[in-house]
């Protein structure tokens, strides 16, 4: 059983969640940011040889890291095909996802599901039953589609498609916290997110799309 490391950092006001996520002495990371030595020393520490990135779609404060630790310890980035086209991303390693089929990496399978609609192509990735979201869905919310890139029928359509296919014992690592912690299951967001709740989608968009909402990091 996998084991999982969430890591806190933050560049002023701009606070992320990033995932290690290991077993055996072996681990992978999930959209490093902002702070190479407290990832690094906790895989030192606990004698944890790193042996790939994912990440989950190309902003900044998710990506940031992934060269540095692709050139320092020499492992694969994989991003989709359709994020590098759109964003232009690069870095050392990088591989691009193509398909929905599964990605092993040592002892890791990992299965990709494409959602857009935070940006073109985001995916979210499932490991045993444990999905790293990114910044599609949140504990309290979904992100932002107004955005560049960003399309809320998109994001209707796969937040459609988690609610209907994963099962309700699937736990949920989003990108950002916004009061609660990560690890929720799909029972909780079914009961306390409201974008789970929600069953038609013209109430869907205007509701994620409504005006006067706080600011750019406003996600409920």
């Amino acid at each position: 059983m996998i084991k999982i490391k969430i890591f806190k950092t933050s560049n002023f006001s701009i606070i992320n969640q990033c995932y290690l996520i290991y077993k055996n002495n072996i681990g992978i990371l999930v959209d490093p940011s902002w702070d190479y030595n407290l990832i690094n020393t906790f895989l030192i520490e606990n004698d944890i040889a790193l042996k790939g990135v994912l990440l989950t779609h190309s902003h900044d404060d998710h990506t940031n890291l992934a060269n540095e630790f692709a050139v320092k310890k020499n492992v694969p980035v994989f991003m989709t095909a359709q994020e590098i086209e759109f964003s232009g991303f690069e870095c050392q390693n990088l591989r691009s996802i193509t398909s929905s089929n599964e990605i092993q990496i040592s002892d890791f399978n990992i299965t990709p599901i494409f959602t857009p609609g935070h940006t073109p192509g985001s995916v979210c990735y499932l490991i045993e039953n444990n999905i790293f979201s990114g910044d599609t869905i949140f504990i309290e919310g979904v992100g932002v589609c107004s955005t560049k890139g960003g399309d809320v029928d998109k994001m209707w359509e796969s937040v459609q498609n988690l609610k209907n296919t994963l099962p309700e014992n699937t736990f949920f690592f989003p990108g950002h916290s916004f009061g609660e912690l990560p690890g929720k299951n799909l029972i909780f967001l079914l009961k306390n997110n409201i974008y789970f709740q929600i069953k038609e989608k013209d109430h869907f968009v205007s509701f994620r799309m409504r005006k006067n909402q706080p600011n750019l990091f406003y996600f409920k």
